[in-house]
């Protein structure tokens, strides 16, 4: 079963077609039939297309456009509601969107007022010393209810926007030209959404009236969704594109070793104005949506584009020259699979080598790539390694059953339940690639396939799970299903793919991951147990059960160790400095989800921004003080692997100690658990006990956030726990 499963799920995700044109009403008309139909038969939950179905899409369509409840007024949603919340249902069968485009008129009218409205509310006179408050996200509140309302609420708003914008000490003037300009930008923006966008926003919605997970997909986003979450290629430039406030398409970045980067004749900031293929005449891509650039410039590999750019030193706009370029296949390594080795100085002088393997999602045989990963840290004698999957949000299913495979002999790894049956997937292969100490990473961000390497690990009890107090609690399978199969091979168009579920997975135990997520043995405070993060909190969710477990032998590698690693982790945090700082940062989210409401009064709002920044600072100050880690970080990459090259030290672009001093810097009081740091100068003389060559190209990889570094010294304990218990020699068997 385990086969059929995964070819389904592979060949839907690789038979996407080439972009849609702009769907007629009748096309959009369809489609919806077709979308409403599939989830009537074929969805998990089994509910009928039906009148309480209809009310909930209504409610999800008019929350997707206006999520804070903000433009349209009551008297538009009581207008829709009489119309449409019993009759949804009836529309779809017939084949009738037309629903989607009235609603989406009357937003695009509200929008227009509101945006109309907000040059008057510039230039009003506010007054800052009084004490009010403005209540910012609004979705569980009433749509005002008169336009007098309305525009109360875009008072508060706006007086909101520039009291942040004196509060950073920037001109009133350049405050209010930056406020006009942002809803100017999504007036234009929403006004340049086409029929499929519009259909999609609106089919999605009604996916969301079965559970939260199922959408339905455009072309366009059908193919990006295939690019950037299970292929991780495409075939283009490579350079990273956004657009300016003037409609200029502009470059961001270019992908190192990129088609872009290599001709020397694009750089960050020049401006893309025209598009043309081979001999054909160029297409001007002023104000072009950017979705529409980024398709004329991606196409065949050996396929010539030419670009008439503004180049970033330009005098002015009427300065252009036309470069050419040939396309290649871009691969999007950031989201590859990666290793780092710690070499840690113990207290006593020693060396302890620990492993990081970091999976950032579960794409196309990246079971694959983790398993080099683990053969050449075994060869760089590591003694223990973590499998990193707190930012993994999920990905391919037969994936997720093979890389648990690289842990265990062979056996049962997830069971998965659909309306008629439940079948176990098995891990097949006896073959072990790494039987050594293992730490499985997670946290609130970790969902699906993660939770499924997870729970499997810990119900074998192969490995030691640590992070947050939970994972997301995804515990649902979906299928992208190409629309055209179901309509027949002859539409004029790509009707698109719609991503629904088709079933729920179970731990081996019996137990479930769904809304509940993945429990860790060692729990790490963290700021995020106390928002509302997480499956539990989506609408519509699926209910958490439970079914029979799998048959299955434990390995139970912790053999009672469980309590003295905890209590050496509690002393340590209970001792760390930026876990203190956690918890005191904790305290503040408490107090802000208590009234979650922002005060406009600018002498309130001074204090508030002078006690985060003496924080900020203390802690700064603290860090820095701090000795520099005498510990090294060696990057590895499947690439490395691949050509055998020799370990290179990667030089952080800050003292390791003092990685985590970012966290906190721009939150106002809530920390991020990750920053995004730039490249250090590379030093000219390096430390005089280096024997390897240093690199600064993925500086940020070396740091070792607050999180991982104390992950690692649980490691380090438990994997001398393990040698302890006779257990400390790595057994590695080629697969």
């Amino acid at each position: 079963m385990k086969r059929i499963l995964s070819v389904m799920l592979l060949t839907a995700f690789l038979s996407g077609a080439a972009l849609a044109v702009e769907f007629t009403r009748q096309q959009a008309g369809k489609i919806t039939q077709s979308v409403g139909d599939l989830l009537d038969r074929a969805h998990y939950k089994g509910a009928r297309l039906n009148d309480a179905v209809a009310e909930t899409h209504l409610k999800n369509y008019l929350d997707a456009l206006d999520f804070n409840h903000m433009m349209f007024l009551q008297s538009d949603v009581d207008e829709f509601t009489e119309k449409y919340s019993k009759n949804l249902d009836n529309l779809t069968k017939a084949a009738d969107a037309n629903p989607a485009y009235q609603i989406f008129e009357r937003y695009l009218k509200r929008l227009e007022s509101t945006v109309t409205h907000i040059g008057g509310l510039l230039n009003e006179k506010h007054d800052f010393t009084k004490d009010e408050k403005f209540l910012a996200q609004r979705n569980k509140i009433p749509w005002p209810k008169t336009e007098a309302d309305a525009q109360e609420l875009w008072r508060q708003r706006i007086k909101f926007e520039l009291l942040n914008g004196k509060l950073t000490d920037e001109a009133p003037a350049k405050t209010a030209e930056k406020i006009t300009k942002r809803y100017a930008r999504l007036q234009k923006n929403m006004k340049q959404f086409d029929s499929s966008e519009i259909l999609q926003v609106y089919l999605s919605a009604l996916g969301h009236a079965f559970d939260p997970h199922s959408d339905y997909m455009a072309p366009a986003d059908a193919k990006n969704f295939d690019i950037h979450n299970v292929k991780l290629k495409l075939n283009g430039i490579g350079a990273q594109l956004r657009q300016d406030d003037e409609g200029h398409t502009e470059i961001v970045n270019l992908t190192p070793g990129g088609p872009a980067e290599l001709s020397k004749q694009l750089k960050p900031k020049d401006k893309i104005v025209a598009v043309a293929q081979g001999s054909a005449e160029a297409v001007d891509c002023l104000d072009m949506k950017l979705g529409e650039v980024v398709d004329m410039i991606r196409g065949k590999k050996g396929t010539e584009v030419r670009l008439t750019i503004i180049p970033a030193d330009a005098v002015s706009d009427s300065e252009r020259r036309e470069i050419r370029i040939v396309r290649d296949e871009i691969k999007l390594t950031e989201q590859y699979a990666f290793a780092r080795i710690v070499e840690h100085v113990t207290a006593d002088g020693k060396k302890q080598r620990l492993g990081v393997i970091d999976l950032p999602q579960f794409y196309q045989k990246c079971a694959a790539d983790v398993e080099k990963l683990l053969v050449r840290l075994q060869k760089e004698n590591v003694a223990g390694v973590v499998l990193d999957l707190r930012r993994n949000g999920g990905g391919l299913l037969n994936e997720a059953v093979e890389l648990t495979g690289l842990f265990i002999k062979k056996g049962p790894v997830v069971q998965v339940r659909n309306p008629k049956q439940i079948d176990v997937l098995d891990d097949e292969d006896a073959r072990v690639t790494y039987d050594g100490p293992l730490i499985v990473a997670v946290g609130h961000h970790s969902a699906s396939a993660s939770e499924i390497v997870a729970a499997a690990l810990q119900d074998y009890g192969r490995a030691l799970i640590v992070g947050d107090l939970a994972t997301h609690g995804k515990g649902t399978v979906q299928t992208l299903y190409p629309l055209a199969q179901w309509m027949g091979t002859k539409q004029v168009v790509d009707p698109g793919q719609l991503k629904f579920t088709i079933s729920k997975f179970y731990r081996i135990a019996g137990g479930t991951t769904q809304k509940h997520g993945v429990t860790p043995d060692i729990i790490l405070p963290n700021v995020l147990d106390y928002l509302e993060t997480g499956e539990a909190f989506l609408p519509n969710v699926l209910d958490a059960d439970n079914i029979p477990p799998a048959k299955y032998q434990r390995a139970d590698r912790l053999n009672g160790g469980l309590d003295e690693l905890r209590k050496n982790s509690s002393d340590r945090t209970t001792k760390d400095k930026d876990f203190s700082y956690i918890r005191e940062d904790i305290e503040l989210v408490k107090k802000q989800r208590a009234d979650k409401t922002i005060s406009l009064n600018e002498q309130q709002r001074i204090q508030e921004k002078k006690e985060a920044e003496g924080r900020v600072e203390a802690r700064k100050k603290e860090r820095d003080a701090r000795p520099i880690s005498a510990d090294k970080v060696f990057l590895v990459k499947t690439e490395t692997v691949d050509k055998n090259q020799p370990l290179i030290a990667v030089i952080p672009p800050k003292p390791v100690a003092a990685a985590a001093k970012d966290a906190t810097a721009k939150s106002k009081g809530t920390p991020q658990t990750k920053t995004t740091p730039q490249p250090a100068k590379k030093e000219t003389k390096a430390p005089e006990d280096a024997e390897e060559p240093e690199d600064t190209t993925d500086a940020g990889k070396a740091i070792i956030d607050v999180y991982l570094r104390e992950t690692l010294s649980i490691l380090g304990d438990y994997a001398r726990q393990q040698a302890r218990n006779g257990r400390g020699e790595i057994v590695a068997v080629p697969r």
